[in-house]
């Protein structure tokens, strides 16, 4: 499964919101305002990083996504 699947996945975004609520003793608090000021024009990447085996969730710049494809991860960065 590529990453748009995974991200296209209700049952794993649930699984992934799980995690982040039990990792943050079992509540996430969401503000109004926090929930607002999230637009489309947000982007995320989800990235696997290998050598700790963790899933890595990060906030992007158009920058990023210009710097870069999004498959080529250089030696200090993470696979996709």
């Amino acid at each position: 499964m590529n990453q748009n699947e995974y991200l296209n996945d209700p049952d794993y975004l649930f699984a992934l919101l799980v995690a982040l609520v039990k990792r943050n003793g079992g509540k996430i608090k969401l503000s109004e305002e926090e929930l607002d000021i999230v637009t489309k024009n947000d982007l995320m990447g989800m990235y696997w990083d290998p050598k700790n085996n963790e899933i890595v969730l990060k906030i992007l710049s158009p920058e990023d996504v210009m710097r870069r494809p999004m498959n080529k991860a250089s030696k200090d960065e993470y696979d996709n």
